[in-house]
């Protein structure tokens, strides 16, 4: 067995949120927990207690009373009835509000222009109260939905606080998102306000997006109020309000919070719906207990609005942090800018996308003392675990795995436990899941599907526009085991830890032997001539399969002598089957904006479909690199 690359201390453990939170169980419950194992496996035997365990430790907020944490017939096909806390009512904003001093720091900013900023939380309050007014005055109330194409700011911040302090329900893109894209989305909720930020900066080039609005105006007819948020009109408007106290529109607790959407890598993005108190809930427990985010420490996540992350992070509020935006490239200036604005804003908790950790390999980083940092968006290799420890060697690193379906990480982190290079440290507590063999057997220490056995509060309460939540039901429990099925391969080993092996039907299949694409890249892309790289596997009609890799080599690398090493490289790690069949050097490797990399797609090309019908390009990150693919493809 591999030895870990980082072990708490005593003293790291038991200043944790978790090390409280068992405390707070183990006196309500009249038991103790030798272990996480432990703790672990009362929270998924025993889910009613456990989340009520978690509403009271959090002290959350609400009116009315509940006689049932869960409605749920363990009988039935699938989850989607599931029904959580039914009788009370909350509000998420209030919680973002609730206990704060208004002299404190409630945001840190920076972009590519403004180098340092820093909101109070009376300067929030003061800015969400106005915008509030403003929204009253154009008749949004409770259960409208409110659609934005923002950049992710203060304003943007601020503006979902205003929406969701009455009641109304989000749904944001970020303005890199194509036209298309954005329509294809709002389209399916008819929102009744749109606000919208005209350009957007990325690596010192502004762009212009002003077509846009035009464009959703003249194609969502639900609309009644559009708002340019970036001109001398929206400024004079708010000029004209005065800040008042908040007030708090309390909802069900599974009244919906915002609609987030598949990525659309399969076909039509779907508008997944999400429960308030759900959210409210998963994220202080994700936050607090599985991060380790403590009151006044500083958490950045770098992402836009478009992803699930942007709603996430702004969860670290709710845990007393001050949350750290950074808007623009994360490369600008030779990444300087960036990285200036995290050690000016001493952030203790900062996450990021694996693919771009794994690009900084050679990047020195100095005077600079992380406490966690997490990773996201693709599975971490070991190469990057093993560099990122190597430049902050007290550091935590917190691999997490979840997704938009649950706008969380139900695999995670865990300060009473060590960190393996390539592993994930365990599953959270209330998450249900196993790994499953091709029998539905659950499996340790063998690679299987993911599946989730018991309900979450976080997992969607419907889909929009699917009134018999059928699509609700073939996405995730299509197999007809009364078991959410994720769409991952994951392996489970003895000590609880957890290695992702790639997307489900991303698998490589050579003979029978499944393989995740995790494996081929962990290899791959530790070598100094490889930049990035993508793997596929096709199979034709004799369930044949040819594994094929794609190769960005850095200038002037030699195809041919990095093909002997990989080849010699999977070889001695893992196996002959994994070496892959057909080597091709490309230019750039695809990916979606939220920084997943395009598998499904690739493969699909290669298996005779158009670029049109593979992948929408308007939630590509570079589309343009695709029809090199095609070629590829049409060659072969």
């Amino acid at each position: 067995m591999r030895k870990p690359i980082w072990e708490p201390s005593e003293q790291y453990s038991k200043s944790s949120a978790l090390y409280s939170f068992q405390q707070h169980v183990e006196l309500h419950n009249n038991r103790s927990f030798l272990n996480y194992s432990a703790l672990h496996d009362w929270s998924v035997q025993q889910i009613d207690k456990f989340w009520e365990a978690a509403l009271m430790y959090f002290d959350l907020s609400y009116s009315g009373t509940y006689n049932t944490v869960l409605e749920w017939d363990n009988q039935a096909l699938d989850f989607v009835d599931a029904r959580w806390f039914s009788g009370i009512t909350l509000s998420y904003a209030e919680h973002i509000f609730k206990n704060k001093l208004d002299s404190d720091i409630a945001l840190r900013y920076a972009d590519e222009e403004v180098e340092y900023k820093e909101v109070t939380w009376k300067e929030l309050r003061d800015k969400v109260s106005i915008m509030q007014q403003y929204l009253r005055d154009r008749g949004v109330q409770k259960g409208d939905r409110v659609a934005a194409v923002l950049n992710n700011t203060i304003d943007s911040t601020a503006i979902f606080l205003a929406v969701n302090s009455l009641g109304a329900i989000w749904s944001c893109c970020s303005p890199d998102f194509g036209d298309a894209s954005i329509l294809e989305r709002f389209q399916q909720i008819t929102p009744k306000v749109l606000f919208v930020e005209t350009a957007y900066q990325y690596n010192g080039r502004k762009f212009i997006k002003t077509d846009t609005l035009d464009f959703l105006k003249a194609n969502i007819p639900s609309l009644s109020t559009v708002v340019q948020v970036d001109n001398e009109l929206w400024r004079s408007f708010l000029s004209g309000y005065q800040a008042h106290d908040l007030g708090f529109e309390r909802v069900e607790f599974d009244f919906p919070i915002w609609i987030l959407y598949s990525s659309g890598t399969t076909g039509k993005p779907k508008a997944i719906t999400h429960r308030t108190g759900g959210n409210l809930l998963e994220h202080y427990k994700a936050l607090a207990l599985h991060q380790n985010v403590l009151p006044g420490e500083n958490y950045l996540w770098y992402t836009t609005t478009g992803w699930m992350m942007w709603n996430y992070a702004l969860s670290s509020l709710l845990c007393g942090a001050t949350l750290c935006i950074f808007n623009g490239a994360i490369q600008h200036k030779e990444h300087t800018s960036f990285w200036s604005f995290v050690r000016r804003s001493e952030v203790h908790h900062l996450g990021a996308g694996a693919a771009y950790f794994s690009a900084i390999h050679d990047l020195e980083i100095k005077d600079y003392y992380p406490k966690v940092i997490g990773s996201t968006g693709s599975p971490l290799p070991i190469a990057t675990f093993e560099n990122l420890q190597y430049k902050f060697p007290d550091v935590h690193i917190i691999s997490l795995s979840g997704g938009t379906d649950v706008c969380s990480a139900f695999l995670s982190g865990c300060a009473y436990l060590p960190v393996y290079a390539g592993e994930i440290q365990c599953r959270t507590l209330g998450s249900d899941i196993v790994a499953v063999n091709d029998q539905w057997n659950e499996v340790i220490n063998e690679v299987g599907e993911l599946v989730i056995k018991q309900p979450m509060p976080s997992m969607p309460l419907k889909f929009w526009n699917d009134p018999e939540n059928t699509k609700y039901r073939s996405s995730y429990f299509e197999q007809q085991n009364g078991l959410w099925s994720h769409g991952d391969w994951i392996k489970i080993n003895e000590h609880g830890g957890i290695q992702m092996f790639g997307r489900s039907d991303a698998t490589l299949n050579r003979g029978g032997v499944r393989i995740g694409t995790a494996e081929i890249y962990n290899v791959v892309n530790a070598l100094d001539s490889v930049v990035d790289s993508l793997v596929i596997s096709i199979e034709d009609e004799h369930g044949n399969s040819t594994m094929i890799i794609f190769l960005q080599l850095v200038p002037n690398g030699l195809l041919e002598e990095t093909t002997q090493q990989i080849k010699q490289g999977l070889r001695t790690a893992y196996s002959p089957r994994h070496v892959p069949d057909t080597f091709y050097e490309v230019d750039d490797i695809p990916y979606t904006l939220s920084g997943k990399k395009l598998e499904i797609p690739v493969k699909k090309i290669f298996s005779g479909t158009s670029v049109e019908n593979a992948v929408s390009k308007d939630i590509m990150r570079n589309p343009e690199c695709l029809m090199a693919y095609a070629e590829l493809a049409k060659d072969r």
